[in-house]
C-alpha cells in the first residue's frame, strides 16, 4: 500500500539529501531484533547503518525458538538502500536465514518520520540524518523471552543485552520500528589541524568514494583585537593523500598569533562537521592562561580525565577536573562533593554570569548506577525550591551528569536521563569543552545551549528513539 503523501515526502527528502554523498557509504549493514509471532518472525527494532569505513563487525545471527537477531551486510540481502525501503513496505525483508516481517498497522499503513539533524549528531558537532519507519504493534512476552535468551547458545542476560550488543537503545517501544542512519562522511582532521604562531595547518578527512573537488573547508578566525576573518578553501586547492578508506586533505593559512579557528567541512554544499582549532601554546582565554601558569599544556588536567576513564577509578578524581574546566569556560564553581560533611550534596554547583545554575553530578560508572539520576533530579529540585523561597525564580536551574564513559557506553541509560530533563555530558563532550577553553568564554551561552539540548532530548524521546554510536563513519580525528 502506498505511503501517505506526507510520509512519502519524508522518504524522498531523506534520499535526496543522502544522494549527494551516497558514494561515501562503502559499508552498509542491517542490524535487527525480531520476535516470533505465531509462525513468523516480526521485527521489533531494526537499524540500517550507513558507514564510510568498515566497523569490523561481521555478519552475526542469534537464534532461539522465539528470538532471531543479528547483523547482515546490505549486499548479502542483494538490495540497495532504496530497494531495502521498498521491500520493507511490502511487509517483509528476505534474508539468507528466512523472512523478517514488518507488519503494517491494521489499516495497512506505515508511518514515517525524518530527522535531518539528530541530537546525537549535533552533540558531536556533526550531521547525522535519520529516517524512521514505523509499523504495527509488537508484543514481547516477558520475562519468558529473557529466560529463553539466558539459556541460548551463546547466552545473554536477556533481550536488552542482546539488543545493546547490536547497537540498539532501550527495547521499550511497543511498535515495530526501523531506522536508516546516515552518519557524516567528512570531518575536520584534529590529528593534523593546529595553529602554531602565525601559521594554521587545517586538515579534513573524507570517505574515499567521494570526489575531493566537491569538498570545501570554511573557516572563521577569531582574535579579540581584530574583526572576524571568514574564508573558504576549495577541495581542488588542498593537498590530498589516500589513507585506505579515507582521503586526507590539508592546507596552510596565515593567521594572527593566538588566533582560534572554527572550521567547517562541507561536501557538495552540505555542511557535515565543525570543530575548533587553536594554538596549544597560546590562549585568548585569560582564565585558561592563568590556569596554565600552574598546569602547563593542561597535562595534569588531561591526565586526571584519562585516569577517570579507567575501570575502577573513583569519581572523586573526576570532580576537580570538571570543576577546573567549567571555571575556564566562565562559570563560577563550588565543589561540594569533595568534603565529608557535604558528600550528600551535589558534586558541583556552577553559576553563569547571568546567575543561572548547573547542578552537576560526576560519575565514572553508568548513569543509573547507585540511583544517581534520581538523586541528581532531587538535588536540582531542592535548588529550585531554595531559589523560589528567596524570590529568585527568574534564575534557571539545570541538572547535569558528567561521565567519563563514551556515548556508546552509556547509551542504554540516556533515555532515563533525557526523560528527567538531565543534561548528559560524555567523554566526547568533555574533550570538546577543553578545546573551547582556548577562546573567550561565554558561560551564559553555554548554559542556554545545554538547556536547549535538554529540550531537544525531551522532544526526541517523545518522537524519536536514541541512536547508538557503535557504528561510526569516520575514525576519531
Amino acid at each position: 500500500m502506498p505511503l501517505f503523501p506526507v510520509h512519502q515526502k519524508f522518504v524522498d527528502d531523506f534520499f535526496a539529501e543522502v544522494a549527494r554523498y551516497e558514494a561515501g557509504y562503502a559499508h552498509v549493514a542491517f542490524n535487527f531484533v525480531a520476535i516470533r509471532s505465531e509462525d513468523r518472525f516480526v521485527i521489533v527494532q531494526g537499524r540500517l547503518f550507513l558507514n564510510s569505513i568498515d566497523p569490523k563487525m561481521p555478519t552475526y545471527i542469534f537464534q532461539s525458538p522465539n528470538v532471531r537477531a543479528g547483523r547482515y551486510q546490505l549486499s548479502e540481502l542483494k538490495l540497495d538502500m532504496r530497494a531495502f525501503v521498498a521491500q520493507l513496505l511490502t511487509g517483509k525483508i528476505t534474508t539468507p536465514d528466512g523472512d523478517l516481517h514488518f507488519v503494517a498497522i491494521q489499516n495497512g499503513d506505515y508511518a514515517v518520520s525524518y530527522m535531518p539533524f539528530h541530537p546525537d549528531g549535533l552533540q558531536n558537532q556533526n550531521r547525522t540524518s535519520v529516517l524512521r519507519l514505523m509499523a504495527g504493534p509488537v508484543t514481547i512476552a516477558q520475562p519468558n523471552i529473557d529466560w529463553e535468551v539466558k539459556s541460548a547458545t551463546p547466552p545473554y542476560d536477556g533481550l536488552q543485552e542482546l539488543a545493546t550488543e547490536l547497537g540498539f537503545g532501550s527495547i521499550s517501544v511497543a511498535t515495530s520500528t526501523i531506522e536508516i542512519i546516515a552518519f557524516n562522511v567528512a570531518a575536520i582532521d584534529m590529528q593534523d589541524s593546529k595553529v602554531s604562531g602565525s601559521t594554521a595547518v587545517l586538515g579534513v578527512v573524507v570517505a574515499s568514494g567521494l570526489d575531493s573537488e566537491k569538498v570545501k573547508l570554511g573557516y572563521r578566525v577569531y582574535n579579540p583585537a581584530l574583526p572576524t576573518e571568514r574564508k573558504t578553501v576549495e577541495g581542488a586547492s588542498m593537498v590530498w593523500t589516500n589513507d585506505g578508506a579515507l582521503k586526507r586533505g590539508r592546507t596552510e593559512v596565515q593567521v594572527p598569533p593566538a588566533a582560534v579557528i572554527n572550521c567547517v567541512v562541507s561536501y557538495d554544499g552540505c555542511a557535515l562537521h565543525h570543530q575548533w582549532v587553536g594554538d596549544p601554546e597560546r590562549s585568548q582565554n585569560s582564565r585558561r592562561a592563568v590556569y596554565e601558569a600552574f598546569d602547563p599544556k593542561l597535562e595534569a588536567l588531561e591526565g586526571m580525565i584519562r585516569n577517570a576513564s579507567m575501570r575502577g577509578q573513583d569519581a572523586r578524581q573526576l570532580e576537580p577536573a570538571v570543576a577546573w574546566i567549567m571555571w575556564m569556560l566562565g562559570f563560577s564553581v563550588v565543589h561540594l562533593g569533595g568534603m565529608p560533611r557535604t558528600r550528600d550534596a551535589a558534586d558541583l554547583i556552577a553559576v553563569s554570569p547571568a546567575g543561572h545554575f548547573l547542578v552537576v553530578e560526576c560519575t565514572t560508572g553508568l548513569l543509573k548506577a547507585e540511583n544517581k539520576l534520581a538523586l541528581l533530579h532531587a538535588r536540582a529540585e531542592a535548588v529550585r525550591r531554595s531559589l523560589a523561597a528567596s524570590n529568585n525564580t527568574y534564575q534557571r536551574v539545570l541538572p547535569m551528569i558528567v561521565t567519563s564513559k563514551t556515548v556508546a557506553e552509556v547509551k542504554p541509560d540516556m533515555e532515563a536521563a533525557g526523560r528527567l530533563g538531565i543534561r548528559v555530558v560524555t567523554m566526547e563532550t568533555v574533550e570538546q569543552a577543553i578545546n573551547r577553553t582556548l577562546i573567550q568564554p561565554n558561560a551564559d551561552q553555554m548554559f542556554f545551549d545545554a538547556e536547549n539540548a535538554v529540550k531537544a532530548e525531551l522532544a526526541k524521546y517523545e518522537a524519536e528513539p536514541a541512536l547508538p554510536l557503535i557504528d561510526t563513519p569516520l575514525p576519531k580525528v
